[in-house]
């Protein structure tokens, strides 16, 4: 069937018809919860070693998410289970995408970002406002947890944690 001269068909877009979009299988698994996938760590004697007494272990980027949620949430008896967990990447950018990466693996529990100021304190620059306001919320993070809720887990920089500090 042909709606007009040009032979657009009936099934075709139109801006005055919306079509109905379609259920994908994507949308319907992006709710789905990571985190009782965690649990996985604890078949591995490497990984309950890794969680229970700390180690190094070298993992592709892709896997490190996951391995870091392990170790914080994935095995009983873990050095940071029950208790407020920092984690440090080598920069700014790999902490932001860790910290993305671990909010979802972790879930409902709290993730948070601390990045560095961005200038010197001895510059006397003021840090752009949207970082302090990802450090502040950090740190309140830390202070600010209900007992009996869920420990927060902060991801910085190497470079923020070596920024100086002025005295209060």
């Amino acid at each position: 069937a042909r709606d007009g001269p040009r032979g657009v068909t009936a099934g075709r877009y139109s801006p005055k018809r919306p079509a109905a979009r379609p259920r994908s299988a994507v949308a319907a698994h992006a709710r789905m919860a990571l985190r009782p996938l965690l649990r996985q760590l604890a078949s591995s004697s490497d990984g309950v070693a890794l969680a229970r007494d700390g180690g190094r272990a070298f993992v592709s980027a892709s896997l490190r998410p996951y391995l870091v949620a392990g170790l914080l949430d994935g095995v009983d008896d873990a050095l940071a289970s029950g208790r407020p967990a920092l984690v440090v990447a080598g920069d700014d950018r790999q902490a932001r995408d860790l910290a993305a990466d671990l909010r979802h693996w972790l879930a409902p529990r709290p993730v948070r970002f601390y990045p560095s100021r961005g200038v010197a304190y001895e510059s006397h620059l003021t840090p752009p406002p949207h970082l302090v306001g990802l450090r502040v919320a950090a740190l309140d993070s830390l202070l600010d947890t209900p007992a009996g809720s869920e420990q927060p887990v902060v991801v910085v920089s190497a470079v923020a944690l070596s920024e100086k500090v002025p005295d209060p």
